[in-house]
């Protein structure tokens, strides 16, 4: 078996409008290992990117408890947070006129990292998405699909073991796409652990070891492809997309 590298136990996420209280995350516990890919997948409101944020450190659980490679979450958010690399992606977020390298070098020192450590974490980010033959180019110049794998340089430019894609194919072309998957084959086999979401079924089906079904703030399953198909009572053959649907309406938040 391989490290544990995230460790999220008794997860719970409360909003409080009024004098309602919703419950947007009710009790998840889930673990993330080296060299592994997993995937949160439910409906819109299912609660995937409330759990997200509060493992990212972008909002705070009611209640529950998060390791992030034996540092706690919330008692050390920093610390934690430098074991983690975050991937929204998307056409913005860097400086246009500004080279590859200067926005690489610009976030990595937002993110901590020492300058004696800077430049060489860079060159590696840049190396890792094949961008390095690019790296002196403004970042304006470039294509949605290199822009893509630059975000992901920038989640990893702080040398992080865990990264959070969020939407990583999200309106690349064909080849962009194909690009970005062998992309994150390369990460797992390096050792990241990856928590991948996407509402493409594609890259869940491509990518994914385990697949968490979240619905109503609770997960409804957890397991490899096979089993959620063994769970939704369809042939092995069938799609991850028709399996999906086959479960979608159990998902759907009740309360």
């Amino acid at each position: 078996m391989t490290n544990i590298l995230l460790e999220a136990k008794n997860i719970k996420r409360d909003f409080k409008d009024k004098d309602r209280v919703f419950h947007a995350v009710k009790d998840i516990s889930f673990d993330l290992h080296e060299g592994e890919v997993i995937s949160f997948i439910g409906p819109n409101g299912a609660g995937k990117t409330t759990l997200l944020k509060s493992i990212s450190n972008y909002l705070v659980p009611t209640s529950g408890n998060i390791e992030v490679m034996g540092i706690n979450l919330l008692k050390q958010p920093r610390k934690a947070r430098r074991k983690m690399g975050v991937v929204f992606g998307g056409d913005r977020g860097f400086y246009n006129n500004a080279t590859a390298r200067e926005n690489l070098r610009f976030f990595g020192r937002l993110l901590d990292v020492k300058e004696k450590e800077l430049k060489q974490n860079v060159e590696e980010a840049l190396e890792t998405v094949e961008l390095a033959n690019v790296g002196d180019k403004k970042a304006g110049t470039f294509s949605k699909g290199m822009l893509q794998r630059l975000h992901i340089a920038r989640g990893l430019v702080n040398n992080p073991k865990i990264l959070m894609l969020d939407e990583p194919t999200a309106g690349l072309d064909v080849e962009a796409v194909y690009e970005i998957r062998a992309l994150v084959k390369k990460l797992k086999q390096q050792g990241h652990g990856i928590i991948l979401t996407s509402h493409d079924m594609a890259d869940i089906e491509n990518l994914t070891d385990r697949i968490f079904l979240i619905g109503g703030g609770e997960i409804h399953f957890s397991g490899d492809i096979g089993a959620l198909k063994k769970f939704a009572k369809v042939d092995q053959d069938e799609s991850l997309e028709k399996t999906y649907l086959q479960v979608a309406d159990q998902l759907k938040r009740r309360d």
